[in-house]
């Protein structure tokens, strides 16, 4: 088969040989998949020049070992499942993967490290650019030596740009190599530490590093050497219970994207001087109090929600976000943010609000600026009536969302002067059971669900309320 350039084998539970010694080669072949092959352990083949990918399932260590002797030029592995790959098989193969640039490793429970030193790694995998490591339970570190930090920040492993690793529930710590550009953590229940790369007198350093995300490691203590990251572009921790806010992220000036996401032990936010920035997203950090000051230039979009303790809100600072374009505040219901009026963002166009201290209906009359376009109320329960509302409504909009509005019974006045409106949603709102007699002819959606009142009088063409709207294109009526 000497022009073949893809083969795949799975499911062959009974196969235990595969030999091309004195048979057909495979001079053309560029991918090769041998999957749940569980009793092949004989394989003799002949150089495979071509090889580009191998993939290797749920199959004995000594697949993987005859097979990357004879694909010596193979730019990407993956691995998974590989019966009896322990640390000294593990070192063994990687001899032998220098053309390797992207390495993925899944399901090996039997590996702790993946090498002896980031010394001795360097040495071989040279041209390594990805690295991704899954669901390995053993998995301690990287490195047998990476409790030295003494090698923190040296040029090790210089051509690795990603790193990825995820499920691996023994890791304790991590010491990030030093040419990194993305770095990837998650679901690590052990990891307490990582260590980003020192500050180097030639450059690098962690200088490389632009993204950063660490996703439901719930004892990690803290990220050394953040401050180092200085062209990190997005930081993004999720689900990290008892993670130390850095006092250092004002250092950060290249940051764009900044996510901090169930955070519980985080009290206050530091002062946030970051010219860059231009996405904010705080959520479910249970225990936090109080914003400090905002220096925010260039934020485009800020959401905020389930901040049960967020007393101090820096409302008075929101006329200052000239570039603001979207702002989202739900489910935080210790801000007494009065928003007094003509202070909010000049080119607003969203706005999703709702489930504060004030009830929405005690703003007063919201100066709210020309550009605001959509507007979002939920969790309203002292409102009955959208006449209670409508001082909120400004007539630019052309989307009006209103949601878990329990106590809203009436909807038949404080739509009128809404001459933009084109999208109207009614979202579990239970006890809502009319609309206004006339709906504004520049609708062009409108979306009823968990209403179970008002989509019985609107359901089917000889409902009570049909022939008000079956002028409108697009009608969503749900459960």
């Amino acid at each position: 088969l000497p022009s073949l350039e893809i083969l795949r084998f799975e499911d062959m539970s009974s196969w235990e040989v595969w030999s091309t010694i004195r048979e057909a080669m495979f001079p053309c072949l560029r991918e090769l998949q041998i999957k749940n092959c569980p009793n092949l352990i004989d394989v003799s083949v002949e150089a495979l020049p071509s090889l580009r990918v191998l993939r290797i399932y749920k199959c004995c260590e000594s697949v993987l070992r005859s097979l990357v002797l004879a694909a010596s030029s193979t730019t990407e592995i993956e691995i998974r499942s590989i019966l009896g790959l322990t640390d000294e098989v593990w070192r063994g193969v990687i001899e032998n993967l220098g053309a390797v640039e992207e390495l993925s490793i899944q399901d090996c429970d039997e590996i702790r490290y993946l090498w002896e030193s980031e010394e001795e790694a360097s040495k071989v995998l040279v041209n390594l650019k990805e690295l991704k490591v899954r669901d390995c339970k053993k998995l301690v570190s990287l490195g047998e030596k990476e409790e030295d930090e003494d090698n923190i920040g040296s040029n090790l492993l210089s051509s690795l740009r990603k790193l990825e690793i995820q499920s691996c529930e023994s890791m304790e710590r991590l010491c990030c190599p030093n040419n990194i550009e993305s770095l990837n953590i998650y679901q690590c229940s052990s990891v307490r530490h990582v260590s980003l790369p020192r500050a180097t007198t030639t450059g690098g350093g962690g200088q490389n590093l632009k993204s950063l995300t660490i996703d439901s490691c719930e004892n990690l203590k803290s990220i050394n050497q953040l401050s180092n990251s200085t062209h990190l572009n997005s930081l993004s921790i999720w689900g990290c219970q008892n993670v130390e806010l850095f006092s250092d992220l004002h250092q950060l000036s290249n940051l764009t994207w900044l996510t901090i996401d169930g955070c519980e032990s985080i009290e206050s936010f530091p002062n946030l001087h970051l010219p860059n920035l231009t996405h904010l997203f705080i959520g479910s950090c249970k225990n936090m109090k109080a914003f400090a000051d905002l220096q925010l230039p260039n934020l485009i979009r800020w959401r905020l929600w389930n901040c049960e303790n967020l007393e101090s809100f820096p409302d008075l600072q929101l006329s200052n976000l000239t570039m603001l374009k979207d702002m989202y505040i739900r489910e935080c219901p210790m801000i007494d943010a009065s928003f007094p009026r003509g202070l909010w963002p000049p080119n607003l166009c969203s706005l999703e609000v709702g489930g504060l201290k004030k009830p929405i209906s005690e703003w007063g009359y919201q100066n709210f600026p020309a550009s605001l376009v959509y507007l979002s109320l939920y969790k309203e329960p002292d409102v009955r009536n959208f006449s209670q509302l409508s001082h909120l409504f400004p007539s630019s909009l052309t989307t009006l969302e209103i949601n878990k509005l329990d106590n809203l019974e009436s909807v038949s006045m404080g739509l009128q002067h809404l001459t933009s409106l084109q999208h109207l949603s009614i979202i579990y709102c239970p006890k809502v059971n009319d609309l206004p007699e006339t709906l504004l002819p520049s609708l062009l959606s409108l979306r009823i669900r968990g209403c179970p009142k008002l989509k019985e009088r609107c359901e089917g063409r000889g409902s009570h309320y049909w022939p008000r709207i079956s002028h409108i294109p697009c009608i969503e009526i749900e459960d």
